[in-house]
């Protein structure tokens, strides 16, 4: 009869109308979990880990409780998914870097550079930093989110030696760790006097200051269009 659809149809759009509502559900549940991590984010940024409360960052999300333990039964994922998304973050940045045809030392200056924009213009980025400077109850350090730019940064180093523009007496992995932890200091230091509205000046000054010590004898003259560049 005309109006009528058959038993095989009528299954077929039962079947249809539940994968477009379990696609509709999932995409639900990503945005509130992406929206409890960048609340969570904010409440580390605004009162370190200790004195962020799981009420607060719920009331921030927009999220119920039981949205909130559905997704996160502890602050202490919620850290590790914020430390997650910065590592996400670090490697689409080093990707990027990685198919540039700067030298290496450009690279080196630019990528540090290109961290501290993502500082400033990610919320999540900027807690995971907070957060590896904090030690939480049980003595569970961060040092994972620093080893995360050590050995790329370490590996740039070494190309910017083999093409002559630093010193073939600096050991790579030193340099790198003092980038890593110089780094932190400024962008702690700028947080906390301007809220990081000064973070590329600071930088600019730290390279300032780094690189007539680590630059070859020779190459002096790449230092200003370098500086430039970042």
């Amino acid at each position: 009869m005309a109006g009528m659809l058959c038993p095989v149809a009528r299954v077929y759009c039962r079947c249809t109308d539940s994968r477009e509502g379990d696609v509709a559900q999932q995409a639900r549940a990503v945005a509130t979990r992406n929206a409890i991590v960048e609340a969570a984010a904010a409440e580390f940024i605004e009162h370190g880990f200790a004195g962020a409360s799981i009420a607060d960052i719920a009331q921030r999300a927009g999220a119920t409780k039981g949205a909130m333990y559905f997704h996160f039964r502890s602050k202490d994922l919620l850290a590790q998914a914020v430390i997650d998304r910065q590592r996400e973050l670090n490697d689409e940045l080093q990707d990027k870097f990685a198919s540039s045809d700067l030298s290496a030392l450009a690279i080196l200056v630019s990528m540090v550079h290109a961290l501290g924009d993502l500082m400033r213009d990610d919320v999540v980025a900027l807690a995971a930093m907070r957060l590896a400077v904090e030690v939480p109850e049980g003595g569970d350090d961060r040092g994972p989110t620093y080893d995360a730019w050590a050995a790329p940064t370490s590996a740039v180093i070494s190309h910017a030696i083999a093409q002559g523009d630093v010193r073939d007496t600096i050991d790579p992995e030193v340099l790198s760790r003092f980038l890593v932890a110089a780094f932190t200091g400024v962008q702690t230091a700028s947080f906390a006097s301007t809220r990081l509205e000064d973070l590329m000046d600071r930088l600019h000054e730290m390279w300032t200051v780094l690189l007539p010590g680590i630059v070859a004898p020779g190459r002096e003259h790449v230092i200003p269009d370098i500086l430039q560049r970042a």
